[in-house]
């Protein structure tokens, strides 16, 4: 963090710890920003979201001139972080770092208390597809061994995911639709446990983000079998594409800003500058393609028309699954 970072920061938590909504400037007119922003990821620390949000805030902090406090706020699949942020003040100083699923899939359900128009995206900042991994051992060398595996032994396979309805889980049912096969997700809490879970033995594979795997992948304990994404990067980069294999499936995560619905343009003009020249910085983009992660920089308008297909999209695919009411 930069000096006067970490200056404004002692001065953040001398006064309360942390930012409540609307708690610092944007009240009495000043030139946003005139306090600490908080950032909310909506994940636990040491995860996806939280690496990328924690790469970027030092360049946002000299970009604003301001310090720019990352809180982690977990649970409900990432809708505790973004509820909260949802429902504060429009003025700024409450931001959530969201990777796509807590707007574009769990609204879907009616048991947020946000919908999906009541946060304005900001700035996409990076994109990664969903990878499916197996064991270094496992007999499938290809996605096209796989389903002709799966056409003679339907319901053999199991994969791990954190959950029904999540982005990974929706990756795989869009590829056995693609394919004319059937897959069995075994649920995990984390992308952790599901790692642990395929390196164990109790599943045939796992469906997840990059991170999830470098590490094992690098080990020679783990190998990508498909990219269920269209983009390519990192240690994935010679994996084939679903569409490269023939099977018509794509399915991306997103990661970006959004705040409160009724903020300012001024304000989010502010704010989509500082990241935008945040990506534009190379150590930057190094540490994101090293996460496993495309720096993929996009304003307001660009991420919400990426996040309105994303949902559409995601609508369409649980209402099939019969995940939906109505």
């Amino acid at each position: 963090m930069r000096l006067a970072g970490v200056a404004a920061l002692v001065v953040g938590l001398v006064s309360g710890c942390s930012v409540g909504p609307g708690s610092q400037g944007g009240g009495n007119g000043a030139k946003y920003p005139d306090g600490p922003v908080e950032m909310v990821v909506t994940y636990q620390a040491g995860g996806a979201s939280d690496q990328l949000a924690r790469t970027l805030s030092p360049s946002l902090e000299s970009s604003l001139g301001t310090s720019v406090i990352v809180q982690n706020v977990a649970g409900g699949s990432g809708t505790v972080g973004l509820q909260q942020v949802a429902k504060a003040d429009s003025d700024g100083y409450s931001l959530a770092f969201i990777a796509g699923g807590p707007l574009t899939v769990q609204p879907h359900y009616g048991r947020t208390t946000y919908k999906f128009d009541d946060v304005r995206p900001v700035a996409r900042v990076a994109t990664a597809p969903l990878l499916l991994a197996v064991r270094s051992d496992a007999p499938w060398k290809t996605v096209q061994d796989l389903v002709a595996h799966l056409k003679k032994n339907q319901e053999s396979f199991s994969y791990a995911s954190t959950g029904a309805g999540n982005p990974a889980n929706i990756a795989m049912e869009k590829f056995d639709r693609a394919a004319g096969v059937e897959t069995k997700q075994v649920p995990f809490e984390s992308s952790g446990e599901a790692t642990t879970a395929l390196l164990g033995g109790n599943v045939d594979a796992a469906a997840g983000l990059p991170s999830a795997f470098a590490a094992s992948v690098q080990s020679g304990d783990l190998r990508i079998l498909a990219n269920l994404g269209d983009v390519k990067g990192a240690f994935y980069e010679s994996v084939p594409t679903l569409k490269d294999s023939g099977y018509n499936a794509v399915t991306n995560v997103t990661n970006g800003l959004v705040a409160p619905k009724g903020v300012s343009d001024e304000v989010v003009k502010t704010l989509t500058d500082a990241v935008s020249g945040a990506i534009g910085d190379d150590e930057i983009a190094k540490k994101i393609i090293a996460s496993g992660f495309i720096p993929d920089y996009g304003d307001g308008e660009a991420y919400s028309e990426t996040l309105s297909a994303e949902y559409a999209e995601t609508g369409a695919v649980l209402k099939e699954l019969g995940l939906l009411n109505g």
